[in-house]
């Protein structure tokens, strides 16, 4: 039996996480062919489902089924008190997942920016276990903070047979941790995603559109959250005073935790009767909110994911960034990010996100131009990242 197993999906809800792995079964499945078991290993099932992603054998759920009162449980307790570490819990809640993990087994952990975060012990567990298992496994199209490298990450990845990094930042990074005997530089798989034609929604004009995605990520700023949403309350202003384009508040993430419509609901509130400005509320998945931005004419985005879906579509795209991927994908398709990224923490007034508003608007043919000729090679670039999955496929003994 051949599986390929895609882990750490964090779930559909964020609309990012689905393009990676819409993208990625595509690459895999246009590079390495059939004859495999496709298998995605999802913190949220559910959301999955919800956007019918169906090209998998199964999606496989990562929980908890160990009772409290079990001798599995005990036993995780006390390693927990001898060792001070939670491995064995977290061993526990990702257990289903370890069945597809074996020498048959090509394993990608395909969360993008998890290994960004400082709470990424669980990922450490999982692909721990999955060599344990003589499992062949990648790290597909990752970014990583090199102030969140401690030596445990830096032994995970070390142990892994390839890994793809999405942009040149985190590339050189680990060349410079001397993680460099299968490391590879891709653009990240989402500019392969596809868009799915859907209506306009009332309001939206067809290319006189400036779609606006913000997320909660906006409040990393060292302004209360109430001065932070009325600088961007005051930016829709000037465009609806300097323009006649529309304005369409564009959400990419709908986790509870990190919802973008609890953001934009405080803008829109502002600007619900003037015509100039709507929200998309409906639960589009990422291919149908790609096709939506596609139709924009110039796109501000907090997500990465709905910046890329800009991108691999020629709209000019202001980035209001929060992390290195913001920075190393802009650097690798402009050369530089100047102007085209602006941090989070750096917009202190409207005047901030102005400027760089005027310049996607002074050099708006000139962007579409560059955009028009780097994209395509750009987006193959990103499919041959799964000519690397075929030759370590093939490299590999399969059962």
């Amino acid at each position: 039996m051949k599986k390929i197993v895609l882990f750490s999906h964090g779930g559909s809800g964020n609309r990012g996480c689905e393009a990676i792995v819409r993208s990625t079964r595509n690459i895999i499945g246009d590079i390495c062919g059939d004859g495999y078991e496709y298998y995605l290993c999802s913190l949220n099932e559910e959301e999955d489902k919800q956007v019918e992603i169906n090209q998998f054998n199964d999606i496989v759920q990562y929980k908890n089924s160990v009772s409290r009162y079990s001798l599995e449980h005990f036993y995780a307790n006390f390693k927990y008190k001898v060792t001070g570490t939670t491995d064995q819990y977290i061993s526990y809640g990702q257990k289903s997942l370890y069945k597809h993990f074996g020498s048959d087994s090509l394993a990608l952990s395909i969360g993008g920016d998890n290994y960004c975060y400082t709470d990424s012990k669980w990922l450490h567990v999982s692909h721990r276990e999955a060599k344990k298992r003589k499992t062949k496994t990648v790290l597909w199209g990752c970014s990583l903070e090199e102030g969140n490298m401690n030596k445990e990450m830096l032994e995970d990845l070390r142990n892994y047979d390839l890994i793809i990094a999405r942009e040149s930042i985190t590339y050189e990074t680990l060349l410079k941790y001397g993680i460099n005997k299968a490391t590879k530089l891709y653009p990240d798989p989402a500019f392969q995603l596809n868009s799915k034609e859907v209506n306009l929604p009332d309001g939206f004009m067809e290319n006189n559109t400036v779609g606006i995605n913000l997320s909660p990520y906006i409040y990393k700023s060292s302004l209360p959250k109430e001065t932070v949403i009325n600088i961007y309350i005051n930016f829709i202003e000037h465009i609806i005073n300097t323009c006649d384009m529309q304005i369409a508040l564009i959400p990419h993430v709908f986790w509870s935790q990190s919802r973008d419509l609890d953001v934009l609901e405080k803008v829109y509130t502002n600007f619900k009767n003037s015509n100039r400005v709507i929200i998309v509320r409906e639960n589009l998945n990422c291919m149908q909110l790609k096709y939506l931005i596609s139709k924009c004419r110039f796109f501000i985005g907090a997500r990465t994911h709905s910046t890329i879906a800009a991108y691999s579509s020629c709209i000019p795209t202001l980035v209001i960034g929060y992390s290195v991927k913001s920075i190393g994908i802009a650097r690798d398709i402009f050369g530089s990010e100047e102007n085209m990224v602006i941090p989070v923490q750096n917009i202190l007034n409207k005047g901030n996100l102005i400027e760089k508003y005027n310049f996607l608007r002074e050099n708006e043919q000139n962007i579409k131009d560059h955009l028009k000729s780097f994209m395509p090679v750009y987006k193959e670039k990103a499919k041959l990242a799964g000519e690397e999955l075929n030759k370590l496929i093939k490299v590999t003994t399969f059962s």
